[in-house]
């Protein structure tokens, strides 16, 4: 939601915001995402040589606190910091939010994706990467409905000729840096310190599902419905029980 704040603060006219960056549309959608693709493209390669050998709740850690920093960019366009030291709207704007941020989304973007596939039991990958991406999808939305009454709560005004983009800088501060920030790195407490290239649950050990083995026979046919049956009396799955606990 400060996202599309931002974008409406840095497109707007001269009589919505007289002191504003004023860029078109073919600026800031056009070429800045040209930018943002090929700098996601430099992002994975960066994390490759870089981050790829780092343990989970270091890189996690790191992309939180560049994460961040990000906004940063947004806050001095905002404040006009970056005219006062010459710097122009448009070369400021291209190096900070069309790179800069680009490379932070790219970079936080990847270990989640790892975690993603390396919680999902064998078998149920795609399962679980649907409802991985249905719960942030649900966020996301929810976030965006609170987003929207705390622009209401805030009194800003984004159009119209007395528009009022005051309160932007101080959510960009709370919402985008301090509470991402005394949130996120906590939450990463609750993630297995292990290497990137370690499985953070071991399914066999977990007993995840039933293989033949050493020395064992291998189930029945008789014994597979069976065990079927008693999942579908109680409702699901048992195997997935604990590990949706």
């Amino acid at each position: 939601m400060l996202t599309i704040l931002f974008s409406l603060s840095s497109t707007a006219d001269a009589a919505c915001l007289p002191d504003g960056p004023h860029f078109d549309y073919t600026y800031y959608i056009t070429i800045t995402g040209v930018v943002g693709s090929v700098v996601n493209f430099f992002g994975v390669i960066l994390y490759q040589y870089f981050l790829s050998g780092w343990r989970f709740r270091s890189a996690l850690i790191f992309t939180i606190v560049i994460g961040a920093l990000a906004p940063m960019i947004d806050l001095i366009i905002v404040m006009r910091w970056n005219v006062k030291i010459g710097i122009p709207d448009k070369v400021f704007f291209l190096l900070g939010n069309a790179i800069f941020e680009n490379l932070v989304g790219i970079l936080q973007s990847i270990p989640f994706s790892s975690i993603f596939a390396k919680i999902a039991p064998p078998g149920m990958e795609s399962a679980v990467f649907a409802y991985t991406v249905g719960i942030a999808n649900f966020c996301g939305m929810v976030s965006n409905l609170l987003g929207s009454g705390v622009i209401k709560w805030s009194g800003m005004t984004t159009v119209g000729d007395d528009c009022n983009f005051d309160a932007l800088p101080n959510l960009i501060v709370i919402f985008s840096i301090l509470i991402p920030t005394l949130v996120g790195i906590p939450a990463t407490f609750l993630i297995p310190n292990v290497l990137q290239t370690e499985n953070m649950i071991d399914w066999e050990k977990e007993q995840w599902y039933v293989s033949q083995r050493d020395g064992e026979e291998p189930l029945s046919e008789e014994d597979v419905e069976n065990n079927n049956a008693d999942d579908d009396r109680d409702g699901g799955d048992s195997r997935i029980e604990s590990h949706l606990l």
